[in-house]
């Protein structure tokens, strides 16, 4: 229930946006993952088998909108597909255990903002990510999860560059292979946009 009105609210912040008086485009670019899989605080021998993960690191594309109130506050919204992958590994004594944890995630997010200069912004909210795929991670881990986002940008004519941290409410755990593990879901989107 709390996801769907999360979802409300978000659509409600995008379409406003899209009035005449804002700001609104195209939005892509990179994603940085911070967040590492990890054993879980309950440690057991069977996790000594657990080596470790990497990250592929991908990219996001979406919409973004602002609607200014005034010359400086704005409220904020954006729809992206995001998309990347981690790969973990680990050793039961006889064979190699390797996983892929791809991850096809809708998120859509609202904030704040205020412009610090006639080009830079600073902005802080929500996001709400749902994962698309039912596979490893899903699986393993929550299929959606709600967090924070602070950021900096820039804009230049009808171009900007954004740079937000994203990071979750609270961590999440799961089971691999009898092995229990922790996600934190921290991320950094470098974004280009492009205003319509």
């Amino acid at each position: 229930m709390k996801s769907k009105f999360f979802l409300i609210v978000t659509f409600a912040a995008l379409v406003t946006s899209v009035s005449a008086q804002s700001r609104w485009g195209l939005r892509t670019g990179l994603n940085f993952d911070l967040a590492g899989i990890g054993l879980n605080d309950a440690l057991s021998t069977t996790q000594s088998i657990f080596e470790g993960d990497a990250t592929d690191d991908g990219y996001h594309l979406g919409f973004f909108g602002r609607q200014f109130i005034g010359n400086q506050l704005y409220i904020g919204a954006s729809a992206l597909y995001v998309k990347n992958s981690k790969f973990l590994s680990g050793n039961d004594g006889t064979e190699l255990m390797y996983e892929s944890f791809d991850h096809n995630v809708l998120q859509f997010e609202t904030s704040a903002g205020l412009r610090l200069l006639k080009f830079a912004r600073a902005e802080a909210g929500v996001h709400y990510q749902h994962y698309l795929a039912d596979n490893t991670f899903t699986s393993t881990f929550a299929p959606s999860s709600a967090g924070y986002n602070v950021g900096l940008g820039v804009d230049l004519w009808k171009l900007g560059i954004d740079l937000m941290y994203y990071s979750n409410f609270k961590n999440h755990t799961g089971d691999w292979n009898g092995i229990p593990l922790s996600y934190n879901r921290s991320q950094l989107l470098l974004s280009l946009t492009a205003k319509l």
